[in-house]
């Protein structure tokens, strides 16, 4: 038999074999080359130099379980104290922790290309927006257009409508504190949080507060959606399938309610009526600038680009603002002399101003003590902690190390507002008084912390919004009531899908003596 070429020799070598063969011969290709790729991933990878947890340096499903399990904002601070500043989450992934990166990476004039990870968070039938936005060109001619609607000008020029729904919840808790209620402040600052968003960019209150439940489910949905999302970024072709319409149709045959869409539909209602009297309305909101923002050529914005930014401030404005409020509520029950501080410095400022009204977000300024307690608690627990993935840029080192152009690489809010070398030894600790050291030092932790979302041309763009009800609330809220946590072994339960979620915050609240708290019949709108 003639078995001088290799086709031959295979053609000879594989005829009148069983299917057993066959199938073993498959699971030791498989296998060898599985094992070919550990080698290579442990060993020859450009990236095998960074230390990391074994699975994560072979299997991105180590990093992708984590995230699932929901306490990442506790497992990547554990995975820097352990491995340094540069630790490898997945074979292709670098998660980093420092100020200089942070700037190379996100700041002004220096920030990288965003990776893939963000286009899943594109919802079918909308237009490009600015948080998945990855052109810089594109994102920045977004960010100009909402620019004016977001500016602290504009915000404080919304102030009224803030207070209409703290007025709101200020009265409910009055209620819930007289007749003796425990009450679970994650709840409650979560349903102040979505009837402010819905007063500013829908024109009215959704009703979380008035009726005390989740309406729609809208919370419940956007939560679940953070959820899949999240974990779903890591692989772009699952997104495709379902942002696909079918898929909707599908799961609505399987039974699954059909929240995300209502919530789309109601929207674009909003949106409709809103257009049809936009040239006469006197209400100055987010709704009225979304509907009146132009495209690149001049002309209006398409219905799309209005639906999405209407649908962003639901999604994202709300979460990160509660958040924010319940970090402070949190600290401050244990910490008592920072509760004593706090609650002092804001009377004082109540009696010597002879306030006998609600106070404004510029007077809270005038409060260092209270300014320095909501920069700690949102320092030492940002609402995102998920890494702000980027493409590392060419040339771009870490303390002295060079990472390859192109690596995913990103830095969690959280693991970089506690680095050591940044905020001191007791980085970990609730300490307002850092933030009281004297402007030069205040600048530098402003300009180091990743608070809201980022920092540079990057940074949540709805920040302001979260500053004002952040201020606001927690001034007022001192000023009437007591407060204190049912059981402190217990404080809350964290679970963690890009927003560090809080649970189960239960409190109970005191009205204080001598306060009064303006009775609301009706949700409020003008």
């Amino acid at each position: 038999m003639d078995l001088s070429t290799p086709i031959q020799g295979l053609r000879h070598l594989l005829v009148g074999r069983t299917f057993a063969f066959y199938v073993l011969a498959s699971f030791v290709v498989i296998g060898a080359s599985t094992l070919l790729l550990i080698v290579y991933r442990l060993f020859l990878h450009p990236l095998s130099r960074f230390p990391g947890p074994l699975p994560a340096k072979v299997t991105g499903l180590w990093r992708s379980k984590k995230y699932v399990d929901g306490n990442w904002h506790a497992d990547v601070v554990e995975l820097h104290e352990k491995y340094g500043r540069i630790v490898r989450i997945a074979p292709n992934e670098l998660s980093i922790v420092d100020e200089h990166a942070m700037k190379n990476l996100y700041g002004h004039g220096h920030n990288a290309r965003k990776t893939d990870w963000y286009s899943v968070w594109d919802p079918a039938g909308t237009a490009p927006q600015l948080f998945s936005e990855l052109d810089k060109k594109q994102h920045a001619f977004l960010r100009k257009r909402l620019a004016g609607a977001y500016s602290m000008s504009s915000v404080l020029r919304y102030e009224k409508y803030i207070q209409v729904v703290l007025d709101l919840l200020l009265y409910r808790l009055k209620a819930k504190a007289e007749a003796g209620e425990v009450v679970d402040m994650a709840v409650w600052t979560n349903a102040f949080a979505f009837d402010t968003v819905g007063e500013l960019g829908y024109g009215s209150q959704l009703g979380h507060l008035w009726t005390e439940k989740d309406v729609g489910g809208l919370r419940k949905t956007i939560f679940d959606a953070f959820f899949v999302l999240s974990n779903l970024g890591h692989f772009p072709g699952q997104a495709r399938i379902l942002q696909n319409p079918l898929m909707e149709k599908l799961q609505t045959f399987m039974g699954a309610p059909p929240t995300f869409s209502r919530f789309r539909d109601w929207t674009a209602e909003q949106i409709r009526k809103r257009l049809q009297t936009i040239e006469t309305t006197k209400r100055d909101d987010l709704l009225t600038h979304f509907c009146r923002m132009k495209a690149a050529d001049g002309g209006p914005a398409a219905f799309e680009a209005i639906l999405i930014e209407a649908m962003n401030l639901i999604g994202a404005g709300a979460d990160t603002t509660s958040i924010g409020m319940r970090a402070c509520l949190h600290y401050l029950a244990l910490n008592p002399e920072a509760y004593r501080e706090t609650q002092r410095a804001v009377d004082k400022y109540y009696e010597d101003k002879s306030l006998d009204r609600p106070i404004k977000y510029n007077e809270t300024q005038e409060i260092p003590y209270l300014v320095a307690v909501i920069k700690e608690a949102t320092r030492i627990f940002p609402s995102i902690v998920f890494q702000l993935l980027r493409h590392a840029p060419k040339d771009f080192e870490v303390r002295g190390k060079s990472i390859p152009a192109g690596t995913p690489v990103g830095i969690s809010p959280i693991s970089q507002n506690r680095d050591k070398d940044i905020w001191g030894p007791d980085a970990n600790e609730f300490r307002p008084e850092r933030w009281l050291q004297g402007e030069a030092r205040t600048k530098y932790l402003d300009t180091s912390s990743m608070t809201f979302g980022g920092n540079g041309p990057r940074m949540c763009i709805g920040r302001n919004i979260a500053l004002v009800e952040l201020h606001k609330f927690l001034a007022q809220f001192m000023r009437n009531f007591d407060f204190e946590y049912v059981d402190k072994s217990k404080p809350w339960r964290v679970t963690t899908y890009w927003f560090a979620y809080q649970h189960d915050q239960h409190m109970r609240i005191t009205f204080r003596k001598n306060r009064s708290i303006r009775e609301v019949t009706s949700m409020e709108a003008e």
